[in-house]
């Protein structure tokens, strides 16, 4: 099931030996966000898309540079030195359509040697020992487990032999079709203004993925209208 397209002129072979960020649709979209931020401060290039009946259909002008075209509900980016590989999602799944979606996204990222998963999960339902705790957790096995624990990020807690992930939409399935290379990045939120929560998160995984120093995120043009940005007077003329 091969459902990428890539943009003209770029060798789909080139994502081989890439590491993929696969953030998932879930509580606060706090995964989107900070895939912004990693896509517009790092300068990762659309290289492709998914052709999916999976999600709501959307479509809107681009934001890089003026490029012609316009964006799709999923894309692919990709940093200059072919060394990551991020989807961006702009639109949530069609419930009637989740396992197809599931198995679009898996075969896509199976072909990767490690995947990181994005999610977030719902903080008014965390354990007693989660609220004394930093916002974040871990969740799989290797060496990205073992940075964020040097980094004091606990090993996601599991009182059961299920995986238990509230708010985190469809991230425990894809998770568990990706377990032997997937390594999930998780952040407790809740709705609201999650500007701050996905600056947070994004600075957490620029250490454990040992990303090129910065001074700060850069947000895309978008970011202009969202919730507790100043409102343009404008719109309301």
């Amino acid at each position: 099931m091969n459902s990428f397209v890539p943009v003209p002129n770029y060798d789909p072979a080139q994502l081989k030996g890439s590491t993929i960020i696969l953030p998932m649709v879930s509580i606060g979209n706090v995964p989107q966000l900070t895939a912004d931020l990693l896509i517009h401060t790092f300068h990762f290039e659309r290289v492709g898309f998914i052709d999916t009946d999976t999600v709501i259909p959307v479509s809107s002008q681009r934001e890089d540079n003026n490029q012609i075209g316009s964006t799709t509900p999923i894309e692919v980016f990709q940093s200059k030195d072919r060394q990551w590989t991020c989807i961006q999602q702009r639109s949530p799944t069609i419930k009637e359509k989740r396992k197809s979606y599931v198995d679009h996204i898996t075969a896509f990222a199976s072909q990767f040697d490690q995947v990181i998963v994005l999610t977030s999960m719902d903080a008014s339902r965390r354990l007693d020992s989660q609220i004394n705790s930093v916002p974040f957790r871990v969740l799989g096995s290797g060496d990205y487990v073992n940075r964020s624990k040097a980094l004091g990020i606990p090993v996601l807690e599991e009182s059961s032999e299920r995986i238990h992930l509230p708010g985190s939409g469809l991230s425990r399935h894809v998770y568990k079709q990706l377990e032997d290379k997937a390594t999930v990045l998780i952040m407790f939120a809740l709705e609201g203004d999650n500007v701050q929560d996905s600056i947070d998160f994004g600075n957490y995984i620029h250490r454990v993925l040992e990303l090129e120093q910065i001074t700060q995120f850069t947000p895309p043009k978008s970011w202009e209208f969202l919730f507790g940005t100043p409102f343009n007077a404008d719109l309301y003329h």
